[in-house]
């Protein structure tokens, strides 16, 4: 029989619980007032084609893949400091501003499926963000040992004060203890996003296939020369932006890379079985 002391304990839960989803609740029926109430929004995507004929883009965001310059090569097209535009945006309780005749979306379910928008990015699955037809869709990749190796010394290092959104304290515990400690303890998606961010079984069949699907896709290891191409592809003025450079890298022994060279082959198997179906590989700066 449950004491007292649990009892009340548990009813405190429920209260709590049933506070958090009202109060949830409370910000989603706001949330959906304001989008409904403001045409500006509407009102600008009606205006956009790109020479495909799609109405807008989305990035699937990998971390560490030079995603925050992709993103800030776009939101500078409206002429600002794309810094500031970023800002907004973070500030900004649906995660979206217009810059210029440019609209921007970040992170939001709701508006991303939406899709009144220029340019819109998060960092959820591609099988949990929906998104309209006549999207064009982007996804920068990186060489996995690489792209973690960044990842630990980014949560080492933690971010940029500059930067809008910092790594959360939290998460830089990963990295507390050295490497051999964050190899020991990283999830899963993190350790393989890219495969995560097109699978949610990691699955690298599922993955190859959505991946596919993409509009484009480049490499980090690329950047350059993907970023242009694809501001070919689009007829936009796309000019590189380095943002979220971890400068001090930390050494790995040998030993070090090995083992997380192990634990990322499934990631090496999509980039091999993506180079056999020519859809991306590093060294092809096509963007497409």
């Amino acid at each position: 029989m449950p004491s007292a002391g649990n009892a009340r304990a548990s009813g405190a839960g429920k209260r709590n619980r049933t506070a958090r989803r009202f109060r949830q609740g409370a910000r989603d029926v706001r949330a959906a007032w304001e989008i409904w109430t403001d045409p500006t929004y509407r009102r600008l995507a009606k205006s956009y084609e790109l020479p495909d004929g799609c109405r807008r883009i989305y990035c699937y965001h990998v971390r560490k893949t030079a995603g925050t310059s992709l993103h800030l090569s776009f939101m500078a097209l409206g002429g600002e400091d794309p810094m500031d535009v970023y800002e907004r945006i973070v500030s900004s309780r649906l995660h979206r501003t217009i810059s210029g005749d440019y609209s921007f979306v970040s992170f939001n379910r709701r508006l991303l499926a939406g899709g009144a928008y220029f340019y819109g990015r998060s960092h959820r699955s591609a099988a949990a963000q929906p998104l309209p037809p006549r999207t064009f869709t982007v996804t920068v990749l990186r060489d996995p040992v690489e792209r973690v190796h960044s990842y630990f010394d980014y949560l080492v290092s933690g971010d940029d004060p500059a930067m809008p959104g910092p790594v959360p304290a939290a998460e830089r515990q990963l990295a507390s203890g050295g490497f051999d400690a964050f190899l020991a303890r990283v999830p899963r998606e993190h350790l393989q996003a890219q495969l995560g961010m097109f699978s949610d079984h990691f699955d690298v069949t599922e993955a190859v296939e959505r991946i596919g699907a993409c509009s484009s896709v480049f490499f980090t290891e690329d950047f350059a020369d993907g970023l242009a191409a694809l501001g070919q592809r689009l007829g936009l003025p796309l000019v590189g932006r380095r943002a979220r450079v971890t400068e001090r890298r930390s050494p790995l022994t040998e030993s070090q890379r090995q083992r997380l060279r192990a634990r990322l082959e499934p990631e090496y198997e999509l980039l091999r079985r993506l180079d056999e179906g020519r859809i991306a590989r590093i060294g092809s700066a096509e963007a497409g």
